[in-house]
């Protein structure tokens, strides 16, 4: 025995059902079949019609109100049955009651139930007038189908003698639809007896049912309890998630509104934890912020589609319009060309303004990805840079010479020579105790440093201290502090005829008068009056030592004064233009205006500000402040010293004297700072005499000398200052100068020419051009908050139109299908081939209550239906939960009992809704407005 399953086609729109059809064999042995026929078609004989005169139908239409089971009892129809008629309703539907039914006799033969063409009694099975066996002796097997309403399933029961008790509740046949029951027929009437399989073998033998009666009242009979549910089987599981018995569909329109908001969100986010930070990886980032963009304006543009669908079916609802324009207002947001058309402006000004918001939504991904850039951007940061130097004069105070220790494998090195008088001998002959070592002249490498610094108009640098200092790809800049000597210059005269001022106690050692225009030098400076002789005894050994016995001089070796520095300068107004060369020019006398200068040699405390950009190094004397001078004594020229040393130098007073006899670590510092000065003093002195440019100077070789007219430079005095403090400063160059140090550590000694290590940090500030994310947070949000909120005007507009329709609509196929069925459009003239012509797309429609057509009742195709909302019909109401499988599906809500009905019609054929609602009932045309979140439905 068979079961054929399948969908009642008998009207469009039916919910699945089961077409419980046990496959039997007429007694000439061809098979026959149970087929499920429409609801309505009979009263009493049941759902179930032959295939085959000779086949046996099983119906009833007992229904318990408590538990909603049609209960289907066994029935058979005679055999004249003739196959026109049970081609016929009305003769199919044989008038079967409990006590003239007949029965199922079978046989088995070939595995298959043969039909019997004897009238038996309903209940036991035998033939009229026949006792009927005990009722729980079964003879013959009992076929019974059990169609239970409620659980969202059709199920059928198949019991039999054999096999012994039902082996599961529920069919496990896999051709059997989602939720059908095999019930046994012990569960149905009390009974001793359990049915078996429902598949019967041959060769068994089979009884008759026993007589016992049949209650009259199908409503009286006793019902079977329900089977309990189990997971994984039956009806009682859930096809769906339980979270969709509480998401209705109106819900998307919200939800993908707040989706995009989110993702805007998410994209300001992202860009925001980009900005600033190093432009890696600029191709994937950009991608990553586009998606972000294209999800949030999908979200904001379905959010709007779903608006704008339900503001189609309230258009179409309130509006007749002709049927292009319907066309167009349906695929306005599919086709672009369909906004073109103007009746649509008439008519759906909301709507069509919906879908330009859609066709606009694009926008919002182009105009976002314009807010993160990546430009060249300058980054400053607070740090703490390795390898800064300074320089301190502590170490040329306790450096001896004869200590030849080395820094990073190599030798420190003095600005300072030095010449001893170790091994001299008094006039006994005996080697002087008292030796010291006196100063002699400046190293050659300091003299190295000073050159390259007098012939560069900058500090030298040294070879890779920026990307040591600052790191590779960094500028930085630090400020460092350190005394060390420098020139104070003070302008004692300026102009023709002006008197000369003394600087202290000095006068002029040359005439003012000699300057142009009055003299013919343009510049002269006086710069060695009472320098220090490298030559301090006549008589020496190599290195210094007096040869001739006998006491060392007093003052040999002494500091007696440092030269001031007398500097007298023509300077004109501008020297980058020809100036007079001749006395008998014109301008001679105009062009040239006599200065003079006071430089003296002090110590001095710096701050000097270091900055590097891009490897390039300059300098800034941020301050500086004169504390002494380096030898607080007045040259006085002119006089003898006859001390006994070759020094000639005579100046007051003579107790201020620095001597290598007294404290020897000023002593060293004072030479270091002569030693120093002396570099530049070699440098500016000398003469340029006019005409033909007499040079007498190595001033021509540093800054100071305007190139094109071998003039001095405007600001004199500031480029004396600049130029000292570059030979000071470009001792850096070469960290193994005594003087140069860890600027962490000034005290700590010279450092060497290694690069440090974290004890020599120190703090800077480092800047850096790279390419860099730059983030507009306000043009973002400008774009977003735009789309966002026509995005919440939009759901605005699609939540009215469904508070005033009560329902949730689509432009989905079925839906279209659902309000275009019916006769009421057969008016418009189409043609084959799907093209509409022309004078169709004039014909005004619209979307309303319809009349009943031509033998439309009203009430469907079947008897005692409900008229129930379309919206449920469609399977996307707005009610909590989903059609249950199963559940008897009613003819849709386009018919009313009157036999009106929602669909499109032609003007004049169709009423439609007219705004302000009424009384909510389908033939008037008019909705009452609800919330379409409630529970029920209309």
């Amino acid at each position: 025995m068979g079961v054929n399953i399948g969908r009642d086609v008998s009207r469009p729109g039916r919910s699945p059902s089961i077409s419980a059809a046990p496959r039997m064999a007429s007694s000439s042995g061809s098979p026959v079949s149970l087929q499920r026929r429409p609801v309505g078609a009979a009263t009493t004989a049941g759902p179930w019609a032959p295939s085959n005169p000779t086949s046996l139908h099983a119906s009833a239409n007992a229904t318990s109100p408590r538990y909603r089971h049609n209960l289907i009892s066994p029935v058979s129809l005679p055999s004249p049955l003739s196959q026109s008629d049970t081609s016929s309703a009305s003769k199919a539907r044989a008038a079967v009651s409990p006590q003239s039914a007949s029965t199922v006799r079978g046989e088995s033969r070939g595995g298959h139930f043969s039909s019997s063409k004897t009238p038996t009694s309903p209940l036991s099975g035998a033939a009229p007038g026949q006792p009927s066996p005990p009722y729980p002796s079964m003879q013959r097997p009992r076929l019974a189908l059990i169609q239970v309403n409620g659980f969202g399933s059709t199920g059928a029961a198949y019991g039999s003698t054999l096999g012994g008790p039902m082996a599961s509740s529920r069919h496990p046949n896999p051709a059997m639809p989602h939720g059908a029951i095999m019930y046994p027929q012990s569960h149905m009437y009390p009974s001793s007896h359990s049915f078996g399989p429902a598949h019967v073998h041959g060769g068994q033998q089979t009884g008759l049912l026993d007589g016992q009666q049949w209650p009259q009242n199908n409503n009286d009979r006793p019902l079977p309890p329900l089977p309990p549910a189990q997971q994984g089987h039956g009806p009682f599981r859930r096809s769906y998630p339980i979270w969709m018995d509480y998401w209705r569909p109106s819900y998307n329109m919200y939800f993908f509104l707040l989706a995009g908001v989110a993702f805007a969100m998410g994209h300001h986010v992202f860009y925001a934890s980009l900005h600033g930070d190093l432009a890696s990886d600029q191709l994937r980032m950009l991608r990553y912020g586009a998606a972000l963009s294209f999800i949030s304006k999908a979200c904001l543009a379905t959010s709007v589609i779903l608006a704008f669908r339900q503001r189609v079916w309230l258009t179409v609802r309130r509006k007749v319009m002709s049927l292009g324009a319907v066309d167009s207002l349906f695929a306005a947001v599919d086709d672009l060309s369909a906004i073109v058309n103007p009746e649509l402006f008439r008519h759906a000004r909301v709507a069509i303004l919906l879908a330009i918001y859609v066709w606009c939504t694009p926008l919002v991904v182009i105009f976002t990805s314009e807010t993160l850039a990546v430009r060249l951007l300058l980054v400053e940061e607070e740090a703490e840079c390795l390898a800064v130097r300074t320089l301190n004069f502590a170490a040329e105070e306790t450096r001896d010479w004869r200590d030849a220790y080395r820094i990073d494998g190599l030798f420190p090195l003095s600005v300072s020579l030095w010449n001893t008088t170790q091994g001299a001998v008094d006039e006994d002959g005996e080697t002087i105790e008292e030796w010291f070592d006196y100063f002699t002249a400046s190293s050659w490498q300091f003299e190295q440093i000073a050159t390259m610094a007098a012939f560069s108009t900058e500090p030298v640098a040294r070879v890779g201290a920026a990307e040591e200092i600052c790191g590779v790809g960094w500028n930085c800049t630090f400020a460092v502090n350190f005394t060390g000597p420098g020139y104070r210059c003070t302008e004692l005269a300026s102009g023709v005829g002006s008197t000369p001022q003394p600087l202290g106690n000095a006068t002029l050692p040359f005439d003012f008068d000699l300057l142009a225009p009055t003299g013919n030098f343009t510049y002269i400076v006086r710069a060695f009056d009472g320098h220090y002789s490298s030559t301090q005894m006549q008589e020496v050994w190599p290195g210094g030592i007096p040869s001739e016995p006998g006491p060392i001089p007093k003052h040999l070796g002494a500091l007696r004064t440092e030269p001031i520095m007398w500097i007298g300068y023509a300077q004109v107004d501008d020297p980058t233009k020809p100036q007079p060369e001749f006395r008998d020019h014109p301008d001679w006398d105009t062009a040239f205006t006599p200065k003079l200068l006071g430089c003296e040699h002090y110590e001095t405390k710096y701050e000097v500000l270091f900055d590097y950009c891009g490897l390039q190094q300059t300098t800034k004397v941020t301050r500086r402040e004169f504390v002494r001078p380096v030898v607080n004594t007045t040259f006085i020229p002119g006089v003898d010293a006859d001390d006994g040393t070759a020094d000639n130098t005579t100046a007051v007073p003579e107790e201020n004297y620095i001597l290598p006899t007294g404290d020897v670590h000023r002593y060293r510092r004072a030479m270091a700072y002569h030693s120093i000065g002396t570099q530049l003093r070699s440098f500016v002195n000398g003469t340029i005499e006019e005409p033909h440019k007499k040079a007498n100077t190595r001033a021509i070789q540093t800054r100071l000398i305007e190139p094109r007219n071998w003039l001095p430079v405007p600001d004199l005095p500031q480029a004396m200052q600049s130029l000292y403090e570059d030979i000071l400063l470009s001792m850096l160059s070469n960290p193994q100068m005594l003087a140069v140090t860890w600027a962490a550590n000034p005290d700590g000694g010279p450092s060497g020419v290694g690069t440090g290590g974290d004890e020599t940090k120190f703090p800077c500030s480092r800047s850096r051009s790279d390419t860099r994310y730059q983030y507009v947070a306000w043009e973002l949000w400008a774009v977003y908050a735009a789309a966002i909120a026509l995005a919440v005007l939009a759901v605005g507009f699609g939540t009215a139109a469904m508070w005033e329709e009560g329902l949730w609509r689509t432009t989905r196929f079925s839906s279209i299908v659902a309000a275009t069925r019916g006769p009421w459009l057969e008016k418009v003239p189409w043609t084959r081939g799907g093209f509409v012509e022309a004078e169709a797309k004039k014909m005004k429609v619209g979307y309303g209550v319809v009349p009943a057509a031509d033998g439309d009742t009203g009430q469907g195709q079947g008897q005692g239906e409900e008229f129930v909302d379309e919206a449920a019909e469609r399977g996307d109401g707005l009610g909590k939960g989903r059609p249950r499988a199963g559940v008897q599906r009613q003819q849709s809500s386009i018919a009313s009992p009157s036999g009106e009905r929602y669909a499109f019609g032609l003007e004049g054929d169709v009423k439609l809704e007219k705004k302000g609602g009424g009384d909510g009932q389908a033939g008037n045309g008019r909705r009452t407005p609800q919330s379409p979140f409630g529970k029920g439905r209309r």
